[in-house]
């Protein structure tokens, strides 16, 4: 049986979710970042991401994209009522 964990950071929004975890309990972004890339490397044996830069690419992207749908949907939720 695949650990829950496993399955989390096979994910990204997993991976991501994961890495901001370790940022609230107190690492700074890159020890957090290493710590999940680790323990992605500990499962499977080969490390999610390169670098943490390549993480950062990543995590941003999927920010800016949450934060446009979210002003999307807050703008059709306005314009209902």
């Amino acid at each position: 049986m695949i650990p829950e964990r496993a399955l989390q950071l096979l994910d990204k929004d997993g991976f991501i979710g994961a890495y901001y975890e370790g940022v609230r309990a107190g690492l700074s972004c890159k020890d957090a970042f290493d710590a999940v890339n680790d323990e992605y490397y500990m499962f499977f044996g080969k490390f999610r991401y390169l670098d943490y830069k390549n993480f950062a690419k990543v995590r941003d992207y999927k920010y800016k994209k949450f934060k446009k749908e979210a002003k999307k949907h807050l703008k059709k939720h306005r314009t209902n009522k």
